[in-house]
């Protein structure tokens, strides 16, 4: 991260947390089941020529804007239009919202993460229209996500009785489960400060660990430089938390948070032949990503790293921050999607994942039920 872009982070962090500490204290002991929140009645996906897709602040999201020409709506000459496909990207980290046009056809897609598509289970089984059918998987996150720990807490066994900020049906919380699951422990072993918000908010887990009753918070790695003093130690000036370090993050913990992209049933059964053309440009935009990303004479890489600066992060002078989320992904290719969607003997495949996640959701009531969620079936010698 720059400089420029550290400072910046770490004064939004400093301005956040001026703010009264009774803002914490309103936040929920255990959320409410995503079938209880959100109470969006379903309905018939919009008919347009224009796709509604949302994105989330993420490297692999580099994939996406690639395939449309470098921008929100696609471009004349991207690899999206000459599939015959007219896309408007939406950046919406809120799930809440992305639910929300997802049950009511605004929108045939979510963008998510396999934890987080897990949350919404029991919401998304309601109506057999709208049961998410996985289509696609961008990457694994691959140092992306930590937890940062004060107190000279150092391991996550250490944890035990402590109170842990997480983001509320955020990418962490499956994250959260394994870990404790892969230390002995079990929710039942932690005080958890649920948090509505994931980054740069009063109500988010990086504020959260700078009050005295929290001992640990999950966070986007962005968040955790700046509470470390730059990965290191927090020294408690310039915004850091003073004894914060991150104890552990994806790059030891790989195969965890899996990014995915979903459609609904009733529209993959209706417009398959879409969905596959969509996927079809998503696995040949990520073939053409890589080498471009190593190329470090070619203006259309700065093209894309500036592009994806000001689009993911509201900053296009912010090229190194979305060259730090870049890195910090493992994308998934075409071999891998396969190994994820469509081989039984993978060890990490979409399966597996659900139900590690559905038996940790349903212990904490975040869902009441098991249930599969569906891979496309493709037939990959298509692609």
């Amino acid at each position: 991260m720059t400089e420029k872009n550290m400072l910046r982070k770490l004064l939004t962090t400093v301005v956040l947390t001026s703010f009264s500490l009774s803002v914490f204290a309103q936040q929920e002991n255990t959320p409410r089941p995503l079938a209880e929140k959100v109470r969006t009645p379903v309905g018939e996906v919009k008919e347009s020529d224009t796709l509604r897709v949302p994105m989330i602040t993420w490297g692999g999201d580099m994939v996406t804007l690639l395939a449309n020409g470098m921008s929100t709506r696609t471009q004349p000459d991207s690899p999206m239009a000459k599939a015959g496909l007219d896309l408007e990207l939406v950046l919406q980290d809120n799930f809440d919202k992305q639910l929300e046009e997802y049950l009511s056809g605004e929108s045939p897609f979510l963008r998510c993460t396999i934890g987080m598509c897990n949350q919404a289970l029991d919401l998304l089984n309601k109506d057999e229209r709208t049961k998410p059918v996985v289509i696609y998987q961008l990457t694994w996150s691959r140092g992306g996500d930590t937890l940062v720990a004060k107190n000279n807490i150092m391991q996550v066994k250490e944890l035990k009785g402590k109170t842990v900020a997480v983001q509320a049906y955020g990418p962490h919380v499956d994250f959260m489960t394994t870990l404790l699951q892969r230390s002995g422990m079990t929710m039942d072993d932690i005080n958890i400060k649920w948090m509505p918000d994931l980054t740069l908010s009063p109500d988010s887990p990086p504020a959260a660990l700078q009050q005295p009753d929290v001992d640990a918070a999950f966070m986007i790695i962005s968040d955790a430089y700046g509470l470390t003093s730059g990965r290191r130690v927090g020294t408690g000036k310039d915004g850091s938390v003073a004894g914060a370090r991150m104890i552990i993050s994806t790059m030891y913990a790989r195969r965890v948070i899996a990014d995915i992209y979903v459609v609904r049933s009733d529209y993959f059964r209706d417009h398959r032949q879409k969905v596959k053309d969509f996927v079809d440009v998503m696995m040949q935009a990520n073939d053409d990503l890589q080498p471009l990303m190593k190329d470090l004479s070619n203006p259309k890489k700065l093209a894309l790293l500036e592009a994806s600066a000001d689009i993911l992060l509201g900053d296009k002078t912010a090229t190194p921050d979305i060259e730090n989320l870049y890195y910090d992904a493992q994308f998934v290719d075409r071999a891998g999607n396969i190994s994820f969607l469509a081989d039984d003997n993978f060890p990490h495949r979409l399966g597996v994942l659900n139900n590690n996640i559905q038996d940790a959701f349903n212990q904490i009531g975040l869902i009441n039920m098991h249930a599969p969620i569906v891979a496309a079936d493709w037939d990959f010698s298509e692609f």
